[in-house]
């Protein structure tokens, strides 16, 4: 079967196109370029699920499709995870893309393993990095993810099966502007049967009370030793306008909740500075915030792996530290 293009999953919520799937858009022209430097041509392909979808066409262009591929049907206006997995294994069973891209949300989550295992294929998910394997005439993707519980990472390959599938976190990459030419989409007709299970009734939207952390142009974040002085790291960053976030092992003390832990089971960030307090830097954390632009570390322990990470590293008390600096603001 020959397989081609590189297809991103572009998920629509509230007549919002979400960031995650611009951002695959983007890397998928990296990857177009890895594999065109082989002799390899390939597109990228944005595929849209919904009803009068057209609206976002020009986005996708704009942040690195060549093709834009709709399935617009009724059934899509409220859409299941059934629906989208039905529409999406038509579009993989009818264009046989080389690789396929879904960023790993809340819904992401939960269609991409349905569509892998619909297709026939596997599936990398959450994965952090991606790119073309350097070896001649090789087509593989590798996808590696952190493993372990964050304690290592991983390169996968799916040499036997198609398409190569992966599911990423937002915010890990950035949405580059390609500008591309806009172009009419591509329409696939699909008769969706009923046999789906669920049916939406209503549709509540709840309103998030806090800073969105994924959004923060600061973030001050606490780790586990700092479970006694949450209340102090909150007031620091008040102080700086910024945000408070913790680490799997401060959220899991139960001081603090699930909605601001960082890392490859929280959050993925990229704030413009990111100020890590007695935080170790398991890849598990790290995963989370190493694309920030500038990261300070203030840990006790002078071999803490966090300080591999930080453009500034501070051995100290975290909480004494802070003290200084809030003399000085």
């Amino acid at each position: 079967m020959n397989v081609k293009d590189i297809f991103v999953y572009i998920e629509v919520r509230e007549d919002h196109a979400l960031d995650a799937g611009f951002q695959l858009l983007s890397l998928s022209q990296t990857l177009k370029e890895q594999y065109a430097a082989k002799g390899i041509a390939q597109e990228v392909v944005a595929v849209i699920c919904g009803h009068h979808v057209e609206q976002h066409i020009a986005d996708c262009h704009k942040y690195g499709a060549d093709k834009v591929i709709i399935v617009d049907h009724e059934v899509l206006r409220f859409p299941t995870t059934e629906a989208i997995t039905s529409a999406l294994a038509k579009v993989i069973e009818t264009y046989h893309p080389e690789c396929f891209l879904v960023g790993a949300t809340v819904v992401g989550r939960d269609i991409a393993p349905r569509v892998a295992a619909r297709v026939g294929t596997g599936l990398t998910a959450d994965a952090t990095h991606l790119e073309v394997d350097p070896s001649e005439d090789s087509r593989l993707l590798l996808m590696t993810r952190p493993a372990f519980g964050g304690n290592l990472y991983g390169t996968i390959i799916c040499p036997f099966s198609y398409p190569q599938m992966s599911s990423i976190r937002p915010e890990v990459f950035v949405k580059v502007v390609y500008d591309k030419p806009v172009a009419d989409p591509i329409r696939l007709d699909f008769d969706f049967k009923p046999t789906h299970k669920i049916e939406v009734l209503e549709r509540l939207v709840k309103h998030k009370e806090g800073a969105d952390l994924k959004s923060a142009h600061m973030i001050v974040a606490g780790g586990r030793s700092m479970v006694n002085h949450i209340e102090k790291l909150q007031n620091f960053a008040s102080k700086i306008d910024a945000s408070f976030a913790a680490s799997r092992g401060l959220v899991e003390s139960g001081k603090v909740g699930k909605d601001i832990q960082v890392g490859q089971t929280g959050v993925s960030v990229r704030p413009a500075l990111y100020i890590a307090c007695g935080i170790s830097g398991a890849a598990q954390h790290t995963a989370g915030m190493e694309n920030a632009q500038t990261i300070i570390a203030i840990n006790t322990d002078p071999e803490a792996s966090i300080f591999q990470f930080s453009h500034l590293g501070v051995v100290g008390d975290a909480i004494e530290v802070l003290k200084r600096v809030e003399m000085y603001l």
